[in-house]
Parts: C-alpha cells; structure tokens; sequence
C-alpha cells in the first residue's frame, strides 16, 4: 500500500476509521460548497456597504467554521496525543494538522504552511473572535475590498494546502497471514 496510507490491523478500527473519513469528507465537501458560493455572493455585492459588510463577516464566521469542523473531523480519524475539542484553536490546528501529517508521510506540507501562511489564518482567526464576543463597536468588522480579499486568499491558501494533504489520503487494513495465504494462492 502507499506511504500515504494509514494501516489498521483491527477490523473494528479501520470501519470506524472509515466512517469518520466518510462523515469527515462528506462534512468538509458541503460546508466548503457552501461557503465558495458565500464568497461568491459577498463579491457580488462588494458595490452595496451594508451587504457587503454582513456577507463579509458571515464569510469571516464561516471560513472558521470550516476549519473547526475539518479539526474535528482529522481527530476522528487520527487524534493527535491528548486530544480535547476543548483545546485552544491554535493548539488544535498545529497539533492536527502535524499529527496527520506525520502518520501520512506529508509533514514538509504543514511545515510550510506553518512557516508562510499560518500568521495570516491567525490574523482572520483574531478578528472572527472580536467579531463574535464584540467589546466594542470596531470588533464588528466593517469591510472593504482589500479585507475580503485576504478573507479569499487566507481560504484559497488554507485549501491548497489542505487538498496537498488529501491527496493520495488512504486508509487500509492488513490482516496478519492474509497475505501469506495470498502468495501461496498467487503461487
């Protein structure tokens, strides 16, 4: 099997394993699809201020979301040591994302994402969260084009490195003596 395969030797492990990859797939295609079409809709009302500033925050809101939910889905499928939804973001996002790669043989993708794009995720991250516990009036984020368009390059960027992970993403079991018994059949 490939180097970017995780193997299960447990039956019970891998199905459950697989349900987690399913639901986590599943999961991230339809937020994702929805959230492309937010973009989308934001942009087209860049002309219209008060549109433009709520579909900006909603896509704010929203490029989080995903990111929380695709977190949560990763450690369903491979938890990293100590695991807590209750962990911090960063914590999380770091430890999730390294522990992934690790198992799939893919951690020069996270290292240069962490070292190039990860401080403006931060960036997005700290202006969602004033946005959702506002202190003051400036927490609710008023949008201009330049804004929006670091929203849409900190997604595109968070997704290219994302689909560098999923690809050639396998999970497999391997069944002690299956593949001896394999050979003597294969002869």
């Amino acid at each position: 099997m490939s180097e970017n395969s995780k193997k299960f030797d447990n039956s019970d492990d891998f199905r459950i394993a697989n349900l987690a990859l399913n639901d986590y797939q599943r999961r991230h295609n339809l937020i994702r699809k929805d959230y492309e079409l937010l973009l989308e809709l934001t942009e087209l009302n860049k002309e219209e201020q008060d549109k433009f500033d709520t579909l900006y925050r909603a896509s704010l809101k929203g490029f989080l979301s995903l990111i929380e939910s695709d977190i949560y889905g990763l450690n369903q499928i491979d938890k990293y040591e100590g695991y807590s939804d209750k962990h911090n973001f960063e914590e999380k996002f770091k430890k999730t994302f390294k522990r992934i790669c690790q198992t799939w043989n893919k951690e020069e993708i996270i290292k240069e994402y962490l070292d190039t794009k990860y401080s403006k995720l931060k960036v997005l991250k700290n202006k969602r969260d004033r946005l959702i516990h506002p202190k003051k009036t400036d927490d609710i984020v008023k949008a201009n084009f330049d804004v929006f368009i670091e929203l849409k390059e900190g997604f595109n960027d968070y997704t290219k490195m994302l689909h560098s992970i999923m690809d050639g993403f396998f999970i497999s079991i391997e069944i002690s003596g299956l593949n001896d018994i394999y050979k003597l059949f294969k002869g």
